[in-house]
């Protein structure tokens, strides 16, 4: 069953690899690739479309546009870019906390009710191809560098209350097993492209089991 899905996303980020298309690749460039991948696994898009450039409207009908199209959807894709924070603003008044936390809230209107929303950060590799600013691998574990991240997104990771850990015989500290660690669930692109689907399930398994996380929603 095809499911709607809300990008979000840093537009005009252009730290990320150059796809050969004859422009300076963006971020957006590669919501337009995700976007591609949902279609043709019939779920829906209810982010922002190619050409659909929302930022000649005023803040107030920015955020109304933004509002109706996370209230009608039941996953948010975050995508994870080097640059995605402007650190000459606070993060309350940049966009992507704000979707998250959107996201993230049981919203009503009217007799219709929007539950929190199963979240993914897929992670995309910098200018160089590499993801290392945010993601390294270990011959015993995977470290992801959540301190670089907007807060409600860190804050919503390894935020699981009752944590599987193990005891690793080649560190000597303790580990996470399975892939339930975090609400919401860190991927690099290369892996997810390869199966949305199946992190598509991942990040709904979680969501269906709300009460096993601590989650931030507020800002």
């Amino acid at each position: 069953m095809g499911r709607k899905i809300f990008v979000s996303y840093k537009y005009a980020d252009s730290s990320v690899p150059d796809l050969n298309l004859g422009e300076q690749t963006t971020v957006r460039h590669y919501v337009d690739i995700i976007q591609g991948l949902l279609s043709e696994e019939d779920h829906i898009n209810k982010g922002e479309n190619d050409g659909e450039d929302l930022s000649s409207f005023k803040e107030s009908t920015i955020e109304s546009k933004l509002r109706d199209k996370i209230f009608d959807s039941t996953i948010t894709i975050v995508l994870i870019s080097k640059n995605m924070k402007d650190p000459s603003k606070n993060e309350s008044d940049q966009w992507i906390p704000w979707e998250v936390s959107y996201s993230l809230k049981e919203i009503t209107r009217g007799d219709k009710t929007s539950g929190t929303n199963a979240m993914l950060a897929v992670v995309l590799p910098d200018e160089k191809n590499d993801y290392s600013y945010f993601v390294n691998h270990f011959a015993c574990t995977t470290s992801w560098n959540t301190d670089i991240l907007f807060k409600i997104l860190g804050n919503n990771m390894f935020n699981r209350n009752n944590k599987n850990l193990i005891s690793c015989q080649t560190c000597g500290g303790t580990h996470h097993i399975d892939d339930d660690h975090s609400y919401i669930h860190p991927v690099k692109w290369c892996d997810f492209i390869k199966d949305i689907n199946k992190y598509i399930d991942i990040a709904l398994k979680m969501n269906n089991n709300l009460n096993e996380y601590k989650i931030q929603k507020e800002l």
